[in-house]
């Protein structure tokens, strides 16, 4: 397999390089941080190059440099692939396993569906790999109750409780399975979920050790979360065939503003007249709102990659800063409503925005920062959580509310704009967030994470001084809403006239000013845009009450949308490649149905792998038992030593 893939690859260990090969060149870098302030590195920097595409050969300056001829693979890479071979192993033999136990019930006599019930019941949920070590609610006894009642097909549905606890005891009766790891997990099965913490589980209960252990039962159990993980390995395959090999010819991008603009305007009148859906609540800024407004962002996002579309730059430097201010709008309206700190709680969002680029990064040996919306995400993220968790109990004080912001700006500001604090800060990551482009070999490893971290980091904490404002503002309009109908009109004609003077300023002033002068003056004017969209999105209750679904859906699945792209839908062919080129899966005769095909396979894959990442966080992230958390973390950690070394036996 390895044999016939003809890429060649420069010689690199992943992402973590900085690790065992330090640079001593810093000097004769043309991006140094520490003489170098903001304004200057975005005058030289642009959001992304598509100027030329990347081809298998590497560059060194203007000098073309043929590509080695020898295949080189990183360690983790190659123990990535091992895992992988190995899982889809056990799932086929978890299959195995549950396809004997159906026949076995059929031949006895047992209905088909009763039995299905029969063996979900006595697993508890196959959706985590320890619900029987969390806990509560009888999950691994015979009391016939299940954690998640959707687990119980109708067959069983139907029965009576009497019913279904007989046909249980039956079943378990008959072949004796149920209690077959009682004497490792007597003690952690009358753990309740609400303690938080269960001292009482050991390392070699978990269900991923039992697994490696042999033990069938607990592979039968894990038979859905090892489909996930199949999965998951398959869709890294198709990334690696589709970017990696040669298997798929490039295409060359090219724009046209009419098919652009007939693709999106189609795209919003189909949502418009056949999607459009109430809202649950009127509210402004609800979340059907906020998931429309990141589709069809996305959609132009993604758009503007494929065709090149650079005439939308500073368009897409909004869009970018209105993610980054949903960050801090929705992690500020969590922990300062909720209130929920937790350990299982945070460590699902940090999962829930690096787990997949994180195994991307193995499996096409990519730098971590190439895919910039997620580091960026998980410090502004990290930001929020840390600042709201500093003397918590005051947070319902609006002085110490408005003392953290002015806290967040001065510190922001020292950070990015005092220079050489950025680089001392964080020397440290180096290994995490350096980031080399092969065609421009020369340029800070850190200039990439700091323009692109820069850019929007101020935005971020206005989001936070929404989400604190937006009980008086969600006030304001229900005020509006309710006042007769000449005032209400009155008041939000002067609302919509006040909002397009202040939209026509920015756009004559601001908006129209070539890219590398606007990334000067985004950081301290996106939430103008921002806040212009917010006020023309919500100031009628009809406008409020109502969301074009499809454009929400796209908003579920940008993270995944966002990664893929890279790999399944555009190309890059060298390890940390900037997409120039398209994949080709049509002729170049058929621009358009290439277009078609490939983004249906892209969307497709990237909804699947949305699914993928929370099945998987279900299983993996346990957010009512802190111990539990703990040792899958360190199961985690083992296994990708485990990686490395296994790895490093094949190279």
């Amino acid at each position: 397999i390895f044999t016939s893939f003809t890429l060649p690859r420069r010689p690199r260990l992943l992402t973590l390089h900085s690790l065992f090969t330090k640079s001593i060149h810093d000097d004769e870098r043309r991006m140094d941080h520490r003489y170098l302030s903001w304004q200057d590195v975005a005058k030289r920097r642009t959001l992304l190059d598509f100027s030329s595409s990347l081809t298998s050969s590497s560059f060194e300056g203007d000098e073309e440099v043929e590509p080695s001829s020898v295949l080189e693979y990183g360690r983790f890479q190659l123990g990535l692939f091992l895992s992988g071979v190995f899982i889809v192993a056990l799932y086929v033999y978890a299959e195995f396993l549950h396809h004997v136990r159906m026949k076995r019930m059929h031949n006895g006599g047992y209905n088909k569906g009763l039995a299905e019930d029969s063996i979900e019941m006595r697993m508890a949920g196959t959706k985590k790999f320890d619900v029987l070590l969390e806990g509560g609610g009888g999950g691994g006894g015979g009391g016939g109750n299940t954690p998640d009642g959707s687990m119980i097909s109708n067959s069983m549905q139907d029965m009576s409780d009497e019913d279904k606890k007989r046909s249980f005891a039956n079943f378990t009766d008959s072949f004796g399975r149920q209690n077959s790891q009682s004497g490792n997990m007597s003690d952690a099965v009358g753990a309740s979920p609400s303690t938080g913490d269960n001292g009482n589980v050991k390392f070699t209960n978990i269900g991923a050790m039992r697994i490696l252990q042999g033990d069938a039962d607990a592979i039968e159990r894990a038979r859905l979360i090892l489909r996930s993980w199949a999965e998951l390995f398959f869709i890294l395959f198709v990334f690696y065939v589709c970017d990696r090999t040669n298997t798929f010819p490039e295409r060359t991008k090219s724009y046209s503003r009419d098919f652009f603009i007939a693709i999106f305007v189609t795209l919003a009148a189909y949502g418009c007249y056949q999607t459009l859906r109430q809202s649950k609540t009127s509210a402004p800024l609800n979340r059907e709102q906020t998931e429309e407004w990141k589709g069809w962002m996305q959609v132009l996002f993604l758009l503007y990659h494929y065709f090149k579309a650079s005439e939308i730059y500073n368009a897409i430097r909004i869009f970018i800063a209105a993610y980054v201010w949903m960050t801090g709008f929705g992690n500020f309206s969590y922990y300062h409503v909720r209130k929920d700190f937790s350990v299982g709680r945070f460590s699902q969002m940090m999962w829930r925005l690096n787990f997949f680029v994180l195994f991307v990064c193995i499996a096409l040996r990519n730098d971590y920062v190439l895919y910039y919306i997620c580091p960026m995400h998980t410090l502004f993220t990290l930001f929020v959580y840390f600042s709201l968790l500093v003397f918590k109990e005051h947070n319902t004080s609006t002085n110490m509310i408005v003392a953290k912001m002015v806290i967040l700006i001065v510190l922001v500001y020292v950070i990015w704009e005092v220079p050489g604090v950025f680089t001392v800060l964080f020397k440290p990551f180096e290994w995490l967030l350096s980031y080399t482009d092969p065609k421009k070999p020369d340029v800070n490893p850190m200039h990439e994470w700091f323009f692109r971290s820069g850019l929007d980091r101020y935005v971020w904490i206005y989001g936070m001084v929404c989400a604190f404002v937006h009980p008086k503002y969600e006030a304001f309009v229900r005020w509006v809403d309710e006042k007769p109908t000449k005032e209400k009109t009155v008041i939000q004609g002067l609302i919509l006239t006040v909002n397009t003077i202040a939209a026509y300023w920015w756009y004559t002033t601001y908006y129209v000013l070539p890219k590398l002068e606007y990334n000067v003056v985004h950081p301290y004017t996106s939430w103008i845009p921002i806040t212009i969209f917010i006020i023309f999105r919500n100031f009628s209750l009809t406008m409020r009450s109502y969301f074009i679904h499809i454009f929400c859906e796209c908003g579920k699945i940008t993270l995944e949308t966002y990664i893929s792209q890279f790999h399944i839908w555009l190309s890059s062919s060298v390890p940390n490649g900037q997409p120039g080129m398209l994949l080709g899966l049509f002729p170049e005769e058929y621009p358009v149905l290439n277009f078609m095909l490939c983004t249906a396979i892209y969307v497709g894959i990237s909804q699947r792998i949305f699914m993928l990442t929370n099945d998987l966080k279900v299983a993996c992230v346990p957010n009512a038992n802190n111990r539990l958390l703990s040792l899958h973390a360190y199961f985690g950690v083992a296994w990708f030593i485990g990686m490395g070394i296994a790895g490093s036996a094949l190279l």
